[in-house]
């Protein structure tokens, strides 16, 4: 990962979800990796998300939607739904590998997160939530198929 980092490439990883207590998750606890938990849709972290200073963005993270076996899709939740929403909201700022402008689309988006828990970055939240306008809420979930609406 350090070497990734060294040229200017930016990971992020989701923090996991073994809990507050399990230690930290690799590769979101390596350096320079920018580490993701998940929250709800009232903006609470997830219960399973992991915790710890190596936490630097929060997004959501529950009410995802996924393609059924049985056709339509189901609602389900976790760390690893919201990595990708802070992933692509990096990249914005980005055409490749650019150390500098690396650490630039991190600070921006430090400046733009809504601060949640302890002010200031905290192990729960870190810097704070973004993406939050790109979460979706379940209208109606059964017998394999779900509709969704944006919020």
């Amino acid at each position: 990962m350090s070497a990734l980092v060294a040229r200017g490439h930016l990971v992020v990883a989701a923090v996991g979800n073994d809990g507050p207590a399990a230690p930290p998750l690799y590769p979101a606890a390596y350096p320079g990796v920018v580490s993701v938990t998940g929250v709800d849709g009232r903006r609470k972290v997830l219960p399973e998300a992991g915790r710890g200073g190596h936490v630097d963005f929060a997004a959501p993270g529950s009410d995802m939607a996924r393609a059924s076996t049985q056709g339509g899709y189901v609602a389900l939740r976790g760390t690893s739904f919201a990595a990708p929403l802070v992933a692509g909201r990096l990249a914005l700022d980005l055409s490749g590998p650019d150390r500098a402008g690396a650490a630039r689309a991190i600070t921006d988006l430090s400046r733009q997160a809504t601060d949640l828990g302890a002010r200031g970055p905290d192990p729960i939240y870190g810097n704070g939530l973004v993406a939050f306008d790109l979460r979706t809420s379940p209208v109606a979930v059964g017998a394999g198929h779900a509709l969704f609406a944006g919020e």
